[in-house]
């Protein structure tokens, strides 16, 4: 026992022994590291400021890692990219210094007070380097309070002059309606080369149009200093490296234009658009009929009917019930049938139970020399003379009432055509799943001896798309849409086309490889023959020359209208700024006014900035200069319900000014009376704008008062005013007294539009803004805060739009409201429609359909709305 008690205490004594030999030896060792803490060469920043500063560093020696931040950057902002350097050149020490630790700690060992405060404030350096930049920021904006108040004919006010004094790598600056963002560019401009001495010819300034960027170059009349368009850049830096100034094709829609009727020469191109208009291109239902004509639209009356994409024998609009019903008038027509729509019978049925009939279709035909008439009836029921389920829940009525109901309707029509000898062949729903519908008419036609003269493509194509109509034009201009969005995205139309083929989307994989395909080819072709290319090849080309050279050198580079960024253009960027070190950005944009996405501008690229370019300052400009309360706080609670959008806190420079936004609802028979009325109320020395949504929104006006166009701008003469029209796109940037807002219906030409997008342009497109008509509410928003008293928004009082709702009816507002009639992405098969009609007459939910069928919901409703038509 006593052995084992000496065996123990040998035991503690050895070890006590180690471990104070140990604490001896890492003391030592803490005392050598205390001396290579106080004799390391402290961190220095660049060559050019050394030297500059050389006397600083002459003088300095490593006391701690506090100190030396605050000498090396001394009168300096610290950028996340310093900061990191910094940090980066002694981290290596840092970890000898906080293994040290650990083992201090271990052994109760109590660290050297430069150890202790080397580890602290390294673990700081964050903090450390707010804490300086935050006292830079406050003394230079002391120090230039008198520059600030006068380098322009105002003072700016905070938030400008934060964001001007910034010096991290990158600075976005996120303003608002009326906030002054000119202002702010220029004050940046001014404070860089007359605080900061930066050479003019080293701050590249770039706007996004001719007009703007000669306008800031002219009102800051700074020499070296030049405005530039990312195009006119392009082209610049293309012929500095080449020696030879690109030709520009100036006018590409022309271009595509030719190119597109040179194809339409080539039988399987026409066939191509013929077959896409007839097979693949669904119509919307529209809650006004379309403004063909001057003459008609005055006297149409509102209804939820579909327009015939043909028109009947008389050379009039048709609108019919239903999709089939449309593709049976576009069927008769390829087969040179002269029919109406709903004629009148031509024998009187009208008494205390019926008004008088009206066949679906009457069809005319010449026969032995005499003009003959028969009759075609649509009837949607199934091949068990079925109607829809939904046929009785819109009637209020059973299933088997409906069912009663409709065949009751069709025996009564048979009857008629029996009792007066009238000829009568019909056709059903069933017919379009069971049949190919042509086929089925050419033998219900033939057997009534109606003689068929089938339609040529060429006829059939001036039948869809007349030459120089309206639908010719806007198929031309998805083309060129679609074409210019893909190479501004920087995708390949293969790569799209895969997609297309991946996703099993025929319709989209249809129009590109058969439509878009040869016309981009050809497009490619003719700009190579003619020595010539596009504006966004310039930049293309100019961002590879910029990745490869190192000729474009600029200390910062500025950017207005920021929002308008787009993938060519954010790469062109960081082209432009590569270095060492890298270009300062400056960056001023409004993502509530981001309004070019069919340009192929990326919001993201705006609203995600640092993910982008990398740590960034953020500044807000939240004074707006233009517009007061209420207009403040009801605009910007409309723009934010879009959670996609910056949050900010808009207020008015002068508490007492006040804008009003009002609504106003007409009828058509007033409507310019009321226009009238609100002009006459507005001083003479205010100025006024209309907004139109689109350029065509003056319809009404232009029957009433006389115009005049000076230049681009266009003028109505209402009373003794001369007022500017212009749509909402062309108003942005612009300001007037009061602002009246046109049409703001629900139309499909309404505000917000209710035209969807062809889905095949998903494909080139960035990923669209969730929310409901997201970008249609930016340009709302645009046209509400053009107005320095007064916003008037018209809109007819039978269909207010769903914006105008939110407004004066938001407890009417439901996810229902934002509906809109999209556009079918797959080709359904006869045996699929079957299976979808039979899971919903089963009651399956869309949900479960959707997963059962392997289809997007939305897919399923829009196909279900085809088919219950």
């Amino acid at each position: 026992m006593a052995l084992l008690i000496i065996l123990g205490l040998c035991i503690i004594a050895v070890t006590i022994i180690v471990i104070t030999a140990k604490r001896l030896m890492l003391i030592k060792e803490s005392e050598k590291l205390s001396l290579r803490l106080e004799n390391i060469t402290p961190y220095q920043i660049s060559h050019k400021y050394r030297k500059e500063n050389q006397h600083q560093y002459e003088v300095i020696r490593f006391s701690d890692i506090e100190t030396v931040l605050e000498h090396s950057f001394d009168g300096q902002f610290i950028t996340s990219r310093e900061s990191k350097l910094f940090a980066d050149y002694y981290s290596e020490l840092y970890n000898e210094v906080n293994d040290y630790l650990k083992r201090f700690e271990i052994l109760n060992i109590k660290p050297t007070e430069i150890i202790e405060k080397f580890a602290s404030d390294f673990e700081n350096i964050q903090w450390l380097v707010k804490s300086h930049n935050e006292r830079y920021l406050k003394d230079e904006l002391d120090r230039y309070s008198d520059f600030f108040d006068h380098c322009l004919k105002y003072p700016l006010d905070n938030q400008q002059r934060r964001s001007i004094v910034s010096g991290e790598d990158n600075c976005l600056v996120v303003s608002s309606a009326g906030s002054g963002k000119t202002s702010s560019i220029i004050g940046k401009v001014k404070y860089l080369i007359e605080v900061k001495h930066i050479e003019p010819q080293n701050i590249l300034l770039i706007s996004y149009t001719n007009k703007a960027a000669s306008e800031l170059t002219e009102r800051m009349n700074i020499e070296g200093l030049k405005g530039y368009t990312f195009h006119k850049l392009a082209i610049d830096i293309i012929g500095q490296n080449t020696g030879k100034k690109p030709s520009i094709c100036s006018n590409t829609d022309a271009l595509f234009l030719k190119i597109y009727q040179e194809l339409l020469n080539i039988a399987p191109f026409k066939e191509s658009v013929v077959k896409y208009i007839i097979d693949f291109q669904t119509q919307e239902s529209d809650w006004e009929q379309r403004k063909d004509e001057r003459r008609q639209q005055l006297s149409e009356q509102k209804i939820a009917h579909i327009k015939s994409k043909v028109p009947d024998m008389d050379g009039k609009t048709v609108y019919v019930k239903s999709e089939q019903e449309q593709k049976i008038c576009l069927e008769l027509s390829s087969l040179g049938i002269k029919y109406r729509y709903e004629e009148p019978y031509e024998y009187s049925l009208a008494d205390e139970m019926h008004s008088q009939y009206k066949p679906d279709f009457s069809i005319y035909f010449e026969k032995d020399g005499k003009t003959k008439r028969i009759y075609l009836e649509h009837f949607g029921v199934d091949e068990h003379s079925l109607v829809p389920l939904w046929f009785a829940k819109e009637k209020g009525i059973s299933y088997d009432e409906a069912n009663k109901t409709y065949n009751d309707s069709i025996a009564w029509k048979k009857a008629a055509h029996e009792k007066f000898g009238t000829k009568l062949i019909t056709t059903s729903s069933a017919d379009f799943y069971h049949y190919d519908i042509r086929s089925r008419l050419k033998i219900l036609l033939k057997g009534a001896g109606v003689p068929i003269q089938e339609k040529t493509d060429v006829e059939l194509y001036n039948m869809v798309l007349p030459p120089n109509s309206k639908q010719e034009k806007s198929f031309i201009r998805l083309i060129v849409t679609f074409v210019t969005l893909v190479k501004s995205a920087c995708k390949s139309i293969d790569d799209i086309l895969k997609q297309a083929i991946e996703a099993r989307d025929e319709r989209s994989e249809f129009i590109i490889r058969n439509i878009f395909l040869p016309v981009y080819q050809l497009y490619i072709e003719e700009l190579k023959r003619q020595n010539q290319i596009d504006f966004t090849d310039a930049i293309l080309q100019a961002t590879d020359i910029c990745r490869f050279s190192n000729n474009t050198k600029y200390d910062y580079i500025i950017v207005d209208e920021f929002q308008d960024i787009s993938l060519d253009r954010y790469n062109f960027l960081k082209a432009l700024r590569r270095g060492t070190p890298p270009a300062k950005l400056y960056c001023v944009g409004d993502d509530w006014q981001s309004i070019y996405r069919f340009s192929g501008s990326d919001m993201a690229l705006f609203n995600q900035f640092q993910k982008y370019f990398g740590p960034t300052d953020i500044n807000m400009i939240e004074t707006t200069y233009r517009f007061g309360e209420p207009l403040i706080n009801l605009s910007s609670h409309f723009i934010q319900q879009n959670t996609v959008q910056l949050k900010k806190d808009i207020h008015p420079f002068n508490q007492q000014n006040r804008t009003d936004l009002k609504f106003c609802a007409y009828d058509r028979n007033n409507y310019c009376n009321i226009i009238e009325q609100l002009v006459e109320h507005i001083p003479l020395d205010k100025s006024i704008f209309l907004l139109g949504r689109y350029s065509f929104d003056d319809y009404y006006l232009s029957f009433r008062y006389k115009s005049a166009k000076e230049g681009n701008r266009f003028f109505y003469f209402i009373g003794n005013r001369k007022i500017e029209f212009l749509t909402a796109h062309k108003s942005k940037g612009l300001e007037a007294d009061y602002v009246i807002i046109l049409q703001c219906n629900k139309d499909t030409y309404g505000f917000p539009s209710l035209l969807s997008d062809d889905p095949v342009l998903n494909y080139a497109l960035i990923k669209s803004d969730p929310y409901p008509y997201g970008e249609e509410r930016r340009l709302f928003y645009v046209a509400i805060t053009r107005a320095k008293i007064e916003t008037i928004v018209l809109y007819d009082k039978r269909f207010p739009s769903v914006f105008v709702n939110e407004f004066l009816n938001p407890e009417k507002i439901t996810n229902e409201s934002y509906l809109k009639h999209p556009n079918a992405n797959k080709k359904w098969t006869k045996s699929a429609d079957q299976f979808l009609l039979k899971l919903y007459n089963e009651g399956k939910s869309i949900k479960y359909i959707s997963g059962k069928m392997g289809r997007s919901q939305t897919s399923i409703v829009m196909r279900l709305n085809k088919l219950t038509q």
